[in-house]
């Protein structure tokens, strides 16, 4: 369907008390300068169809400012439509009502009268016959070069390129794509994104497992670790040696109740007291092979290398007292220069009398001066006199400095002979005797085993019944610790548990680690596919358009790919980056499109179109709306 507009009649509408425009094929320029009207007349032919301006305001303000009462906004448009007129009218009329007990009318608001070929019809019909022609959506997007660029969500331009275009389902892309035969076995009836979606909870799920895993490795590793430390074998040695102890104790009291206890025990007693003996014996005969005299020089030579170092001490201070001799001598020659030059530059001044201030007579002078002469030679060569001592001084001083220079070097370098003496110097291994291997344990035991038969052969001979008291009480102990021990035994079982766990955590990881690698291997197709259905569906878009093309998907930072929709010019810039000319001729360039997928065609009308030399060229009607300083009433060519 073509929907051209004739002409268009305003009356009382906006700026405009009347106004009349007569309308061609192809392209119309209306020239007017800024605020003569010109996005009014676009208003006026939203308004008569859709009761809202070109911005998409509702029931927008139409009447002129300061109109008086009773004004009547009037719209009136002849469009043609596949070749058939038709006029469509629309009048905003003011209602006013007396209210009740009033003789007074007052403005009740507004209402509006509609007309189509001169015929008034009723809101509703006139809106349904409005639709049979043109869709508001469709009007919107077919007449406002931003209405998909500036005015619609990046989605919603990507809905209605998919239904533009006709986008492939993954399905009939899979078939064409062998390499992908994998993953058309797996997709199953979902999309690929569904299946990619399916992949990423899965392997999110089994990931979160097997992050688990090592946890509940390293908490039985710990456990193994801690059953490890016990020591089951010393465990089992002291469960049989308290078994032996209590079955010992048990045939004590038998043999109490029997009166052979007592000589038993001294018996037991003998036997031990010559087993310690014995091992005493053999003892010192071991630490007597063992000892062998040896000889260590190691204190001679801290000795010698103290003594050296004692004589650099001495040294340093020698020279550090002539240093200080022969800068206090310097000090003191430098003072005597000093007070030298001051003497000689003394002058003789006193010619005049100091009471009565007259000239003293010639002679008088002149034996002053030589008495200042005399003095001032007196005091100059007592000086040098003195500074001939120092530098004598100075001279010994410095000689007796090298001397001891010299002999600290050698002090010295002796110094670092005997360091090097002594760390050079290994002491010869002073070999302690040791008593026999495990002499300490075996004497410590027959010792204890002696004390404990003694104390029992005390018992024995003072006591019967408390030594049954005691051998019963210690039967009860043994049979506790023994208890005690058995339970320690009782985690070695654990431990070998604990193995087994560790071992089946270890294989149910390396296989969810495999899953892991197949789900990522399969998720990298799915993105792989994805890369392949973007060119694809990008190269089917583009094809629809002459001027623009589509950047329908983003590569992200960790390189998959988001859904966008953002408008680029063919030469791939941005559509922000490009002028305001080429955003205006993408922006028919999307219009032609549509117009041809709605198979619809109506005026489009284009702002601020003196940016534009040259318009891309569609097959609908162009309005275009240029500023133009020297119109100051609107003018259409």
């Amino acid at each position: 369907m073509n929907i051209l507009l004739k002409s268009l009649d305003l009356v009382h509408f906006k700026c405009f008390n009347v106004l009349h425009l007569d309308f061609h094929e192809g392209v119309n320029n209306i020239y007017g300068e800024n605020a003569a009207g010109k996005t009014s007349v676009y208003d006026a032919l939203t308004w008569l169809l859709f009761d809202k301006d070109s911005a998409g305001h509702s029931r927008p303000a139409i009447k002129p400012t300061g109109a008086p009462a009773g004004t009547m906004p009037e719209v009136t448009a002849i469009l043609e439509v596949d070749g058939e007129p038709i006029k469509l009218r629309k009048v905003l009329r003011e209602k006013w009502e007396k209210p009740r007990g009033s003789s007074i009318e007052r403005y009740a608001g507004d209402t509006r009268d509609y007309y189509i070929d001169d015929v008034p019809l009723a809101e509703n019909a006139y809106k349904r016959r409005i639709a049979e022609l043109i869709d508001e959506r469709q009007f919107k997007l077919l007449t406002d070069v931003w209405a998909v660029t500036k005015g619609m969500h990046w989605k919603d331009r990507r809905t209605l390129l998919a239904e533009i275009c006709g986008l492939p389902e993954d399905k009939q892309l899979l078939a064409t794509a062998p390499q992908f035969a994998e993953l058309t076995e797996k997709v199953g009836r979902r999309t690929v994104d569904e299946y990619k979606s399916v992949l990423m909870k899965q392997r999110k799920d089994m990931n979160a497992n097997l992050n688990t895993l090592p946890v509940r490795v390293d908490e039985c590793s710990r456990m193994v670790a801690e059953l490890e430390s016990l020591d089951f074998a010393a465990a089992h040695s002291e469960s049989d040696r308290l078994q032996a102890e209590r079955e010992r104790v048990q045939g004590e009291l038998v043999k109490l109740t029997n009166n052979t206890l007592a000589a038993q025990a001294r018996n037991e007693l003998g036997a031990l007291q010559n087993q310690l003996r014995e091992l005493e014996t053999e003892n010192n005969a071991h630490l007597a092979s063992q000892r062998v005299p040896v000889e260590d020089k190691t204190d001679e030579l801290r000795r010698a290398l103290s003594e050296r170092k004692q004589d650099v001490d001495r040294f340093q201070r020698t020279i550090d007292h002539e240093k200080r001799y022969i800068a206090d001598g310097e000090t003191r020659l430098n003072d005597y220069r000093a007070r030298w030059r001051a003497i000689d530059m003394e002058e003789f001044t006193e010619t005049v009398c100091p009471t009565c201030h007259q000239p003293l007579p010639a002679e008088q002078v002149a034996e002053a001066r030589e008495a200042f002469a005399a003095y001032q030679q007196q005091r100059k060569g007592a000086l040098l006199e003195d500074s001939k001592l120092v530098k004598q001084g100075i001279a010994a001083t410095q000689e007796r400095l090298a001397n001891a220079e010299t002999a600290l070097k050698s002090a010295q370098d002796e110094v670092q002979k005997a360091q090097i003496a002594l760390d050079g110097y290994t002491p010869p291994v002073i070999t302690e005797p040791e008593n026999l291997p495990d002499y300490d344990r075996r004497r410590n035991a027959i010792q204890m085993l002696i004390t404990d038969t003694e104390k029992r052969l005390d018992r024995l001979n003072s006591d019967t019944a408390a030594e049954k008291t005691r051998l019963e009480t210690e039967h009860a102990e043994l049979t506790r610790r023994k208890l005690e021990s058995d339970a320690v035994l009782a985690k070695e079982q654990t431990l070998a548990d604990t193995k087994k766990r560790i071992a089946e955590l270890q294989t149910e990881q390396r296989k969810a680690a495999a899953k892991v690698e197949q789900m990522d291997r399969l998720i990298a197709m799915c993105e792989e596919f994805t890369r392949y259905r973007v060119q694809a569906i990008t190269e089917s878009v583009n094809s629809k358009f002459r001027l623009t093309r589509w950047r329908l998907f983003t590569e992200q930072v960790n390189g998959g790919l988001a859904d966008c929709c953002e408008p680029m010019d063919r030469n791939g810039s941005t559509f922000e980056g490009t002028n305001n000319a080429m955003q205006i001729n993408i922006g028919m360039d999307i219009i032609d499109t549509l117009s041809a997928h709605f198979d619809r065609r109506v005026p489009l009308f284009v702002d601020n179109a003196e940016s534009v030399t040259h318009l891309q060229p569609i097959g609908s009607q162009v309005v275009r709306l240029v500023v133009s300083e020297q119109d100051k009433e609107l003018r259409i060519e």
